[in-house]
């Protein structure tokens, strides 16, 4: 009787360390809250170490003046350098946009690029997000094109909720990039 006893505190104590264990691992996620917080900050340090300043007031001229970010409603930083030639009200849905990018982190590491040639450029359709969890384009992409035609020119700063699916996905962390693009329209 006394061995069966031992076992059961045994087996009590070892329930009890699990129960345990399973609760204090939870506090070391954080909460979403707190990734979008971090996001923020790494943000707003990449501005920073930059020398990079933002206004929600879309600027007169174009290029914008040095440094300059347009921050939009959704989030969306946005440095016009070239506009480029084609109306943007005359864009058809779905009409195909060859981007060629240069991705890197908020520290300033370069991430991906297909901007020299490297790889083919990435087809867009125009309205029409088509995303994976590798490279596929995005929200923000789409949402330059309101402020530049074929061959524009931008530099954007984009948040994940706006960005390639992968960059949302993490419990851990939620990672906004830089992106230096150039459109083309297919023609």
């Amino acid at each position: 009787m006394i061995s069966y006893m031992k076992q059961y505190h045994i087996f009590i104590l070892f329930f009890v360390f699990l129960f345990s264990a399973a609760f204090s691992s939870c506090d070391d996620t954080p909460t979403y809250a707190e990734l979008l917080n971090n996001e923020k900050d790494s943000i707003s340090d990449f501005m920073d170490d930059m020398g990079y300043t933002s206004t929600t007031v879309y600027p007169d001229t174009v290029p914008f003046p040095d440094g300059l970010f347009f921050k939009t409603e959704s989030g969306l930083y946005i440095h016009v350098i070239d506009t480029g030639k084609q109306v943007i009200d005359t864009i058809p849905n779905n009409t195909v946009i060859l981007v060629r990018f240069l991705e890197t982190d908020m520290e300033g590491d370069t991430t991906y690029s297909n901007m020299f040639g490297t790889s083919d450029p990435y087809e867009l359709l125009y309205n029409n997000v088509q995303t994976s969890t590798t490279y596929g384009d995005c929200e923000a992409w789409h949402e330059a094109l309101d402020y530049v035609g074929d061959g524009g020119h931008v530099n954007l700063i984009v948040p994940s909720k706006i960005g390639m699916s992968m960059y949302a996905s993490s419990s851990t962390a939620l990672t906004a990039c830089f992106y230096d693009i150039r459109y083309t329209f297919w023609k």
